[in-house]
């Protein structure tokens, strides 16, 4: 089984799974908090925050994967990213509470597009540095194996299990 299927596999077994012994409720509130606060991390990058590290120099090879000197995503960069994020979180919550909002069909394409994006985001992580091998050595190839990637899948599956009621 290749890696891409295997994957696949665990992150609708993963989902099942949360669905079962969570609930639906849970994996809302606890997908959306997670989403405003990466949106939340995304506007303090923009307005200049250097953290994780030192500069603004260190924080591109940990969060970008470009090499010191790079420049850092722009402000507007920064705000959009952090505007999608928290339109996700609001979809997901919509479809669990807010069905009169928007058509119910609108807002389940809506968050099954978040779950695509998001296990497309984890999943294309253990395959970048194929695509940028120079992300190799730096910070953020080792942190994008092991937080990044599975964050992006494990939202996908919280995400996904939200909306299966």
């Amino acid at each position: 089984m290749g890696p891409l299927l295997s994957s696949a596999t665990v992150v609708a077994g993963v989902t099942a799974a949360f669905h079962a012994s969570v609930g639906g409720d849970v994996l809302a509130w606890a997908s959306s908090g997670v989403l405003a606060a990466l949106a939340a991390v995304h506007v303090y990058w923009g307005v200049g925050g250097a953290w994780p590290g030192d500069a603004r120099h260190e924080k591109v090879e940990i969060v970008v994967g470009l090499p010191k000197g790079s420049p850092f995503p722009s402000l507007s960069q920064c705000l959009f990213v952090a505007f999608v994020l928290v339109s996700s979180a609001a979809l997901v919550l919509a479809q669990r509470y807010g069905r009169d909002v928007l058509p119910v069909s609108a807002l389940r394409l809506g968050v099954w597009a978040v779950v695509l994006v998001l296990g497309a985001r984890g999943l294309g992580g253990f395959f970048e540095a194929r695509l940028r091998p120079a992300t190799r050595a730096l910070p953020y190839h080792r942190l994008n194996r092991r937080v990044y990637s599975p964050l992006a899948l494990a939202l996908a599956a919280a995400v996904a299990g939200a909306a299966l009621d």
